[in-house]
């Protein structure tokens, strides 16, 4: 994967929005009005890629995109095989009884 710099970043998402805000035949005044977002902060947005996070995620829910942001930053847990081991209260050790309930 080539290296981007973060504003080349920045403006390949503010295109990919512009893309799904068209694809909804959506004008920015109904974006912003869907999102609560300033029709002239969108404009700048889709210009620039410059926007704030708080902006970006209102977004990404007007455009039913929040799920698909919200998976981008979701914690990744990879476990290795050779590591893996039950918890210690399912282990169970053989040959030893247990010790009668009284």
């Amino acid at each position: 994967m080539t290296e981007k710099i973060p504003n080349e970043i920045a403006l390949n998402i503010a295109k990919r929005i512009t893309a799904m805000r068209l694809k909804k035949t959506w004008t920015r005044e109904e974006l912003a009005q869907q999102s609560q977002v300033n029709r002239h902060t969108l404009k700048r947005f889709e210009r620039t890629g410059q926007i704030s996070l708080s902006r970006l995620i209102a977004l990404c829910q007007a455009l039913n995109l929040l799920d698909d942001l919200v998976r981008a930053f979701k914690p990744r847990e990879r476990i290795s095989i050779e590591d893996w081991q039950l918890p210690n209260e399912q282990l169970r050790q053989r040959g030893r009884r247990r010790e009668p309930q009284t």
